[in-house]
This record gives structure tokens, sequence and C-alpha cells, in this order.
């Protein structure tokens, strides 16, 4: 890549197939890959490729498809898989997601790429063992490719699910946090779950929540979020955190910028340094079971516990 030039539809399609084939999942009768893809780009070079950026992710997509069809093919004339994915001998056909591929690019609004520089960030949802109950885990892989096309990437598996603690946790307990940005985490109840539903910049979505304790926000190559929105910066990269107690109960606090609200009422703001940076989540606001909870003015996600019997 030509940092003077912002990276061509060619490059970009050329790093997300790298990514597809650096990051595949083999199981024993399959292999998994990632199956989301979020681009960032100077705001400078984004602006430039903008008018054509709709022909570029419906073909990288269409590209996506054509790839895994011909690494089939070519796995089918070899023996296994060793050449392909460095591990493992057994013959493992790389399933295609059964909706869409997932292709965003976007502008990085952090200051955190420099011209020509390529952000991706690539999510693949993988099995999770069985003494955890059946909940996914999500392996976020976040890739920087310079210029001169040098790739640097860190891995990161967000769903996988924590410890259990003990049951005589209390609601008290969630203002004792760590610093930002781990937030605190218990298993999951399994006789509660709830959801998220929102429009964004790309449309509608829902999300369940799988695990005890998720962060939302707009995400990018610096910060981990299990709920990434595409919306305006006001919404921080990393804005809110919410999280279950063991008695089924739901709190939030906030970690952002601009603030986050629970039915129209501001919740407790982060305490910050004398550099702005975030040293303490604000207080825990219990959720009720349904409630819209605000982001920064710009958004709203629609929440919704659901109390199984």
């Amino acid at each position: 890549m030509d940092a003077s030039r912002p990276p061509s539809g060619k490059v970009i399609w050329e790093a997300i197939r790298e990514e597809l084939t650096n990051n595949l999942y083999p199981l024993p009768f399959s292999t998994l890959a990632p199956t989301l893809y979020h681009v960032y780009l100077h705001p400078d070079d984004y602006e430039a490729i903008e008018g054509v950026v709709p022909r570029i992710v419906g073909e990288i997509a269409n590209a996506l498809t054509t790839e895994v069809e011909r690494l089939n093919q070519q796995a089918s004339g070899v023996r296994g898989w060793r050449n392909l994915l460095r591990q493992g001998s057994d013959t493992s056909p790389i399933e295609a997601p059964p909706g869409a591929w997932e292709v965003y690019i976007q502008p990085d609004q952090d200051g955190e790429l420099g011209r020509g520089t390529l952000g991706i960030v690539s999510k693949l949802t993988m099995p999770a063992p069985p003494e955890y109950g059946g909940t996914p885990t999500i392996r976020v892989v976040k890739t920087v490719v310079s210029p001169t096309g040098h790739r640097s990437s860190t891995v990161r598996d967000l769903e996988e699910p924590p410890p259990v603690t003990s049951a005589s946790s209390t609601a008290a307990s969630l203002q004792d946090v760590p610093p930002h940005p781990a937030p605190p985490t218990t298993r999951w109840s399994v006789t509660t779950h709830a959801t998220l539903s929102y429009h964004d910049d790309d449309g509608d979505h829902v999300f369940p929540m799988r695990k005890d304790s998720i962060k939302i926000g707009r995400g990018g190559t610096g910060a981990w979020v299990d709920v990434q929105l595409i919306t305006d910066p006001k919404v921080s990269r990393e804005h809110c955190w919410i999280r279950a107690d063991p008695g089924g109960r739901f709190f939030i606090q906030d970690v952002s910028a601009w603030g986050t609200s629970v039915n129209g009422e501001r919740i407790p703001p982060p305490d910050r340094s004398e550099a702005g940076v975030v040293v303490q989540p604000g207080g825990a606001t219990e959720l009720p079971d349904d409630a819209a909870i605000g982001l920064a003015d710009t958004l709203v996600l629609r929440f919704h516990a659901d109390r199984q019997s």
C-alpha cells in the first residue's frame, strides 16, 4: 500500500482474505471462519472512497463466498488441511455463514490509524465447552495493516464464561469494581436472560445476552466490546457495561464521555483522572425488566429481561 493514497477496494479485499485464512477454526468435521469484519480507515482515506463503499462491501461479500469455495476445492485435492490451516491433518470443509457475510467499512473517529493504514476487527463464533452449558465464545481478532503490508494482530475470546462466584454476592458488591477497562464478572443464572434491540447506522439489530457481563460501544482497534454500534462518535468506543448478579437482577454502569440514561434519567458518570482517563466506572444502577437505555442522546437500546420458570 502507498500511504499517500487511500487503500483501494482490492487492497481491502486482500487484507480481509488474509484475515479469513489466518483465523480459521477447525472442528472434527468442519472448519469455522470469521463471518463479521469491521474495516477502519483514516477519515481522509474513507472520504476518498466513500462513494464506492457500498460497491466494495458487496463485492467483498461475494468474494468471501468464492474464496471459501476455492479453499474447499483446494483442500479436496490435498491430504488434509495441514498446508492451509497449519494445524491438524483432517480434511474439514470451511462453512460459509448460514445468512450473509457481514462487512462494514467506516472511518476511524479516534485518531488511531494513519493515512494508508487499515484496521480490521473480525469476529468468529466458536462452540463452548460442555461444562459451560453451551454458551458460545466470540473470538475477536484485531489487526492493523500498515501501508507497507506489515500486519500486527491481537486475539481475545470475549464470550469465554467466567468462573462461578458465590451466590451470596449482593448488589452492593457491584460498586466495588476493578479499574477500567475490565468489568466485573460472575456466571449467569441459567434461568435468566435478556435481549437488547436497537437501530444504528447499519439498521435494526437484536442482541441476545448469553453471559453475565457485556460491554457496549462503538469499539474500534483499541476497544473490546460485545455490542459494537455503528453510530455517531459521541457514543464512546466503550460506552457502558451491563451485568447480571446471581439473583438474576441486571445493572448498568456508565464509562462514557457523553453519558448514559435509563428511561430518561441520567445514571452516575465515571470518575476520571485529570487527563480525562476513566479510573472508575459510574455507580451501578439497577435495570427494570424493560428499559430504554440512552447513549449520549444519540442512540437508544431497548432492554428486555425474560424471566423463565
